[in-house]
């Protein structure tokens, strides 16, 4: 198995694929790994806040792609790899490119028929089946692998019991417009529960509001960033999270597994490898199923307190440190072997 690795890119407590990797960065660590970080910008004070040399990271200047001589790289998401992949690749060993999308990038369907990724990497087999037929199209020398990867529980407690005195639901997501149903804030409104309603949405702007409407007074909204992810679900009872996008494997879901909120969301793409539809959450079809299930979760406390406790079980045993340890093992071996 490898003894480095080197990250094109840098872990951030925002955005999917950033935050991904910080938790990936835990369990190669756990395995023994030595992880390079090269930056593919300056470090802004909340990146440095991170403390990533205190982890045990090498932390290597913006740009400076000599550093992964001989090397195996992986980056997540990033498109200045993707810009500097014909420069990088001289230097590494070999090159690995995780989208967290349902979609391709141009410049990646550009450096893939150039043959200048290596292995492609993917979190679930739904996403890889999206954009299969495309890649082999482009380049039939498509490689890939899957490995499942970590959630690291530490940064979100598990919380069983909140004030019943309302019913308190949230969302979370990037504020892209695509990311919000137009029948979102309907969904909130007509719902019902025993007590009164209150909501916050993080990752809310003008431009989505357009999209969807203004939030009633019951319900805060703030901009991404506005206020901890934890300040959230340490409240929330439930996220209630309708979208029109298809997502791989929401980091959102995870979250609110590991922090005791019940989770109502889209029945499509990677909510299905996170949710048992009654079990650890609900998935639903249509904007009456998110009434009907959310009204559900406001009544029904017991059962809600009990899906929770479900959820927890069904995170730590599914994308806990020991599985993730073996798979990503597997994918180490994997590139130890391969020859350009």
């Amino acid at each position: 198995m490898l003894n480095e690795l080197c990250v094109i890119g840098y872990p951030s407590r925002v955005g999917g694929a950033d935050t991904e990797l910080d938790h990936q960065i835990h369990a190669w660590q756990a395995l023994g790994v030595k992880v390079h970080l090269i930056p593919t910008g300056l470090l802004d004070d909340n990146l440095k806040s991170l403390g990533m040399e205190q982890r045990g990271c090498i932390v290597h200047a913006p740009g400076d792609w000599e550093k992964c001589k001989g090397k195996h790289v992986i980056s997540y998401c990033n498109g200045e790899f993707l810009k500097n992949l014909d420069t990088i690749r001289l230097y590494a060993r070999t090159t690995t490119f995780v989208n967290c999308m349902c979609w391709l990038f141009d410049l990646e369907k550009e450096k893939h028929q150039k043959g200048m990724i290596d292995c492609f990497l993917y979190q679930t087999d739904h996403a890889r089946e999206r954009v299969q037929k495309d890649l082999i199209d482009i380049n039939k020398d498509f490689r890939w692998f899957k490995v499942r990867p970590y959630f690291h529980t530490d940064e979100f407690p598990f919380i069983t019991h909140r004030p019943e005195d309302k019913f308190r639901f949230g969302r979370i997501s990037r504020e892209d417009h695509a990311k919000y149903h137009r029948s979102q804030l309907w969904v909130y409104e007509t719902m019902v529960s025993p007590v009164l309603k209150e909501g916050v949405i993080l990752g809310i702007n003008d431009r989505i509001r357009e999209r969807i409407g203004r939030e009633p007074n019951w319900i805060r909204g703030f901009p991404a960033g506005g206020i901890p992810v934890q300040d959230v679900y340490r409240n929330a009872h439930c996220i209630i999270q309708m979208t029109e996008t298809y997502e791989n494997l929401p980091r959102v879901g995870f979250e609110a597994m590991a922090s005791g909120c019940l989770l109502i969301v889209d029945n499509r793409g990677g909510w299905r490898e996170e949710i048992l539809h009654g079990q650890t959450g609900f998935l639903c079809s249509n904007e009456r199923e998110f009434v009907y299930y959310s009204s559900r979760a406001a009544f029904e406390r017991a059962e809600r307190l009990q899906m929770v406790e479900q959820a927890r079980d069904f995170l730590v045993s599914n994308w806990g440190i020991e599985q993730a340890k073996n798979g990503w093992s597997e994918f180490f071996t994997y590139l130890e072997s391969y020859s350009r």
